[in-house]
Parts: C-alpha cells; structure tokens; sequence
C-alpha cells in the first residue's frame, strides 16, 4: 500500500480546536507535512507579528502525533518548500486561496491534488487570543476586590 504525503501550511499560532480539525482531516489522505509560516511572512500578510515565533510554533506542530514532518516557510517564495516536499495532495483550509494554489503549482509542473477543507470550525487565533484578554481581566478584577 502506498502511503500518500500531504501537504498543508499555516501559520499555527496559538493552536486551538480549528487547528486540530484541519490537522485531522489532512491526516485522513495521508502522512501529513506541515509547513509553518515564517514570522517575517506572517507580518505581511496578516499586519501583526504572531504571539508565538516561529521556532515555538513548528516546535508545538512537530510534537503533535499527526505530523510526519514539519518545515519553516521559505520567506520569498510560498512553494519553494512544497516543491521540496513534492506531495501526492495540498490540503487547504477554507479561507485559503484554492485557484492560486492551483495556478503556482501548475506553473512549476507539480501534479499535486489539491483538497479543500469546505467546512471552517468557528475558532481562530485572534478569537482565542481575546478570551485570555478577558480571563486575565476577570482574574485581575477578583484580586483587586478581594
């Protein structure tokens, strides 16, 4: 039995339940290689540097059992790493760009099939992120009055 490789790349801050479902699905197709977005990346893109760098982030991916292997963005080009990996399937979540994928991959002659995630669990980093902010008020509030 062959055993498929796919791909699938993120930024993976602050991992939380939407994370976990996308993992797990990209893992049905196959052993699952992740690329982690370069922080420099993750500042163009998204206007704010991540909560976790990404040393700390491909640190966390590598230790999650789905994982086969994790790698670091390139900082210029997106499919540089893709290219190296030379999946059999690109797995994208919902809220990333399917046509573009398709059209880069295609112009380096990759035949990778690409999947996507139709469904988006309602969770997200920034999401998360806000309900710390509002847990470590509460906690504060319950120190000062007591």
């Amino acid at each position: 039995m062959v055993i498929m490789k796919v791909a699938i790349a993120g930024t993976f801050d602050i991992i939380h339940p939407g994370h976990v479902y996308f993992l797990e699905e990209a893992s049905k197709y196959g052993d699952l290689y992740v690329i982690v977005a370069r922080d420099e990346n993750v500042r163009k893109i998204k206007g704010k540097k991540p909560i976790f760098n990404e040393i700390e982030r491909k640190t966390i991916i590598e230790n999650m059992k789905l994982v086969k292997k994790v790698y670091l963005g390139d900082l210029n080009d997106f499919f540089k790493v893709i290219e190296l990996i030379d999946p059999d399937i690109i797995f994208l979540g919902s809220d990333q760009n399917k046509k573009w994928v398709e059209t880069e991959i295609r112009k380096r002659g990759l035949h990778a099939q690409i999947i996507q995630l139709d469904l988006r669990k309602d969770y997200s980093s920034s999401g998360t992120l806000e309900i710390l902010r509002r847990i470590y008020k509460e906690m504060n509030k319950e120190g000062e009055g007591g």
